[in-house]
């Protein structure tokens, strides 16, 4: 039987990349650093993945194997596999070069065949740059899983059909269905990432400024829906002209990103989407760089403006985030030097908890 690794055993490991490999006839062992879930798994020996909106077949997920990845275990698991998925958070994937450096030497037949399957832009990028001898890909996740209850190993999950793949990494080969591979990975993630991520932005920012916890709540209030609507033409136009995607065919993309979010089958937390402000404020992350491009197609650039300001201010608000650095990544990047200043002027009514209709005036009289 085919083997397949799946490094990460949290909602996305589990919950969509599993279901796929199992519908292909793979083995799958887990690997976490998360003792405490490692032990449940070994215990339970299974789990239950629901569907949002209930229109498909609960799964039950059984005979895996589960070592935590500082085990003894951990090494013999991965040379042995097939298939190595990552599916951690980009910023803990250099965790694991040590353990892959290793297993790349060990291993007996062939190259060990890694693919990061993480939301970013060059995931691979700390495995590929450290030099192991293995073929590294990458996947990008469409699909929202979650965890309803923090003490049990059941999921719920969006019924999404696949997971695309680099197709154009030497030495790749993957036959799996459900894992198309993808000619172009480079633009399709780059426009996931400043297409559904910025629209995320926009619900979680402003929701959270708002009061909300629900996800689907903060998509479907009225301002926050107006800012969405206001903001979908200009981000479908600056992706596009990017990216060289037909006007439509883009339009249409950043619509299914709209409805998906609007969706209030799909249960999500403000929480979830929120966190690692400071991350997704990053120079070439989901915010500032709809902004660059914002100005360098002329387009309106107030609303990512807007929102800009209240991820800076729920990043200061929740996890200490360094809004001088932020400040400076946006007035050395853009070649109107006024955009700091209003980006400061809209987050200094955040902090004065200005009613939201009155910082959206602001930004678009600035």
């Amino acid at each position: 039987m085919k083997k397949a690794v799946v490094i990460g055993a949290g909602q996305t490991g589990r919950g969509f990349i599993t279901p796929i490999l199992k519908a292909n006839g793979y083995a799958v062992t887990f690997l976490d650093k998360d003792e405490s879930l490692i032990s449940q798994l070994q215990k339970e020996k299974e789990y239950t993945i629901r569907y949002f909106g209930g229109k498909k077949e609960t799964k039950v997920i059984r005979d895996f194997r589960a070592y935590t990845t500082s085990s003894p275990e951990a090494l013999p698991e991965i040379c042995s596999a097939d298939l190595v998925y990552v599916s951690v958070f980009a910023s803990h994937i250099a965790e694991l070069i040590g353990l892959f450096q290793e297993a790349a030497k060990e291993k007996k037949d062939g190259r060990l065949t890694i693919l990061c399957c993480e939301n970013g832009v060059n995931v691979k990028k700390p495995l590929v740059d450290a030099g192991i001898d293995a073929v590294i890909s990458e996947g990008i996740i469409f699909c929202t899983t979650l965890k309803p209850e923090k003490e049990k190993l059941e999921l719920i999950c969006e019924d999404y059909p696949e997971l695309p793949l680099d197709g154009k990494v030497e030495g790749l080969d993957v036959q799996i269905e459900g894992m198309p591979l993808e000619p172009d990975f480079p633009s399709l993630i780059q426009r996931k990432i400043y297409t559904y991520n910025f629209i995320s932005a926009i619900v979680c920012y402003l929701g959270s400024y708002k009061g909300y916890e629900v996800y689907g709540d903060a998509a479907n209030d009225q301002e926050i829906a107006d800012v969405i609507e206001r903001i979908f033409p200009t981000i479908s136009r600056i992706i596009g002209k990017q990216y060289r995607v037909d006007d439509e065919v883009q339009r249409a993309f950043t619509r299914r990103a709209v409805d998906k979010f609007q969706n209030r089958e799909i249960y999500d937390t403000i929480y979830r989407n929120a966190r690692q402000a400071e991350r997704k404020l990053g120079e070439n992350e989901r915010l500032l760089t709809p902004l660059r491009l914002a100005y360098e197609y002329e387009a309106e650039a107030e609303y990512i403006e807007l929102v800009i300001a209240a991820a800076i201010y729920y990043g200061i608000q929740n996890e200490e985030l360094n809004e001088e650095l932020i400040l400076e990544n946006i007035q050395k990047m853009l070649p109107d030097k006024q955009a700091e200043k209003r980006v400061c002027r809209l987050l200094k009514k955040y902090q004065d908890k200005r009613p939201l209709a009155e910082i959206i005036r602001a930004a678009e009289e600035s």
